[in-house]
């Protein structure tokens, strides 16, 4: 018996979580005030797409960025690998702001840090600007 050979428009392919095909992308990057990065996200986040997002933020914490506004009102999908990312950046005094929170989101964002802090009256309803911890 004969293995068949690889077609000659694909050679090897690295596999690996980093090497997957991303199922997120970042729609949007800004910074403002010297010190915030403001990051709006669509698509997907697990374990197979998460590598561009968590050098983003490696990145942008080597350079002293140290508040991190994250848009998710256009991810679809999130596992816990959002929750290590996030996790990562608030685990050295970060702070971190979710916006465009859906249902889904709000679920994962409650299972890293229990429930939303007390709203005060004329604040954002829920869903409209979660506060995660270190914020």
């Amino acid at each position: 018996m004969t293995t068949p050979a690889a077609p000659a428009d694909q050679g090897p392919r690295e596999q690996g979580a980093d090497a997957a095909p991303c199922g997120i992308s970042v729609r949007s990057c800004s910074t403002y005030d010297g010190d915030t990065l403001r990051v709006a996200l669509h698509g997907e986040v697990d374990h197979l797409s998460a590598g561009p997002l968590r050098v983003l933020l490696a990145v942008a914490s080597a350079y002293g960025y140290r508040r991190l506004v994250l848009d998710t009102s256009l991810v679809t999908f999130a596992d816990s690998a959002l929750l290590r990312i996030l996790q990562g950046w608030t685990a050295e005094g970060r702070r971190l702001r979710l916006t465009g929170v859906t249902p889904a989101m709000e679920r994962l964002r409650a299972a890293a840090w229990g429930a939303p802090p007390a709203r005060r009256a004329g604040r954002a309803p829920t869903g409209k600007g979660i506060i995660g911890e270190g914020a």
